[in-house]
């Protein structure tokens, strides 16, 4: 691990092996810490800028999408919008998210496409749950991911989306992929820089 900076309120590490940047737990919000803040963010059906945002997620489903196709939304926030413009297709879409008592719909379930939608940048643990997403994919099963990736390093101290303080790892094209071989798929590049098909 190398340092890549420090700012007032944590310190961000880089993994030679890999080159996922991270923040130590112990720069970490509290469980509590976190959700008061995602509890501030206007994230309903209402917030036309936050559907737009969502709806190019919708937007890279719909062309691999095919009857009876099954889909979670791992990560789906308080609201579930994303669940709902995905089921206004027509496409069967559920929503799981912990933080806000929603528990997998089935644990014996499995999905065509199961998406994280600025999720993966929060997990506390990826290797757990990547390997649980990798037991809810059906065979031939993709994810579409959804996050930030970083340039350099060396461009990494003033980047906007480290200030977040729930955000806690960073990716690029190398950690992606390293993050796809975990559940034996290969990362695909799509239209949008920030949205990317695990497949």
């Amino acid at each position: 691990m190398a340092l890549v900076c420090k700012d007032k309120r944590r310190s961000f590490w880089l993994c030679n092996d890999c080159a996922l940047i991270s923040v130590p737990p112990q720069h970490w919000l509290s469980v509590d810490d976190e959700k008061k803040r995602y509890d501030l963010h206007d994230n309903g059906i209402s917030n036309n800028g936050y559907v737009k945002f969502l709806s190019q997620i919708v937007d890279v489903l719909i062309p691999v999408s095919r009857p009876e196709m099954r889909v979670l939304d791992f990560g789906c926030g308080e609201n579930a919008v994303l669940c709902q413009l995905i089921n206004d297709t027509g496409i069967d879409c559920r929503g799981y998210d912990p933080l806000y008592q929603r528990p997998l719909p089935d644990v014996n379930n499995t999905y065509d496409v199961i998406i994280l939608c600025e999720v993966i940048e929060h997990l506390r643990d990826i290797n757990t749950e990547l390997k649980l997403i990798g037991t809810l994919l059906r065979g031939g099963g993709i994810v579409i991911l959804r996050t930030q990736p970083y340039s350099t390093p060396s461009s990494f101290p003033s980047w906007w989306y480290a200030q977040d303080p729930t955000h806690i790892s960073f990716f690029n094209h190398q950690s992606l992929s390293k993050a796809a071989a975990i559940i034996r798929r290969q990362l695909k590049s799509t239209h949008h820089p920030d949205i990317f098909i695990l497949q």
